[in-house]
């Protein structure tokens, strides 16, 4: 009892930062339903009634870029997932000359800020002739993703029993079967983790759209939402009633995968 006595400021604080960081999203939600009267005249506080049909202008508007944000992350996952385990799989289980060095000139990539290479990303696209196309985004994209992913692809793998992979190839099972029927299914919560850190690096990205994609045709959920402001600037009910659908996407996908995603988070944390 003494102790949770003196508890109560630490919960106190908890409930004030959860507060911060929760009504802001809240906020987002409430002013989606309102009408510009409602917005200026009460912007902190839910008002009535109730404007449903800004959700049916928004989509109207986004439909086209959220079936291009699909497209594009949605490649993007599978691409890292499958280049990833393979990669990861090779560094945690081969042994062969410079390997060590090879695969920290690898990861030493993390280190390098996205900005610096903007320029020569957008050069090699240009020359490759890839500006307004699909591919001018999901192969930055994706080689941008499978430096992080490999890296941890790697440590999953690393963490596996040996006696898992000896049992396997005394059964008469090849390289290929090793990695297929027991390598990847047992590293799920870790391509769970791998796919939503893509999805949302995808999804949310808004430089690299900006840089490469004029054509609107092609422009994904989180530039398209800038041109949806460009064109309603006053019209704020829509405009964040766009920003919560774009959200859902992520939410859903985060429910379906957050117990393998949380799993593959703490994987390796308790060792045996």
């Amino acid at each position: 009892m003494k102790n949770a006595k003196h508890d109560w400021p630490f919960q106190l604080g908890l409930v004030f930062f959860g507060i911060l960081t929760f009504y802001p999203l809240i906020l987002v939600v409430i002013t989606s339903f309102k009408n510009n009267t409602q917005f200026y005249q009460q912007f902190w506080l839910p008002t009535l009634p109730l404007h449903f049909t800004n959700y049916l202008t928004a989509f109207e508007r986004v439909y086209r870029f959220i079936l291009n944000s699909m497209l594009y992350s949605g490649s993007v996952i599978v691409g890292v997932a499958v280049l990833s385990s393979i990669c990861g799989f090779v560094f945690a289980r081969y042994k062969f000359p410079g390997k060590s060095f090879l695969f920290i000139l690898f990861i030493s990539l993390i280190m390098v800020p996205g900005v610096l290479t903007l320029a020569p990303k957008f050069v090699l696209v240009r020359d490759l002739k890839l500006l307004n196309q699909p591919l001018g985004l999901i192969l930055p994209w994706l080689s941008a993703g499978l430096v992080i992913s490999t890296w941890l692809m790697r440590s999953h793998f690393e963490s596996m029993s040996q006696d898992l992979f000896d049992a396997a190839y005394i059964d008469g099972a090849a390289d290929h079967q090793v990695f297929l029927w027991l390598a990847v299914p047992l590293a799920r919560p870790m391509l769970a983790t791998v796919a939503i850190t893509s999805l949302i690096a995808t999804w949310n990205d808004l430089i690299w759209p900006l840089v490469t994609i004029s054509d609107r045709q092609w422009m994904p959920l989180a530039q398209g939402l800038v041109q949806f402001s460009s064109s309603f600037e006053t019209d704020w009910g829509p405009l964040f009633a766009g920003y919560v659908i774009a959200s859902l996407p992520l939410l859903f996908v985060f429910i379906v995968a957050m117990k393998q995603f949380i799993s593959g988070l703490t994987s390796g944390a308790i060792k045996a």
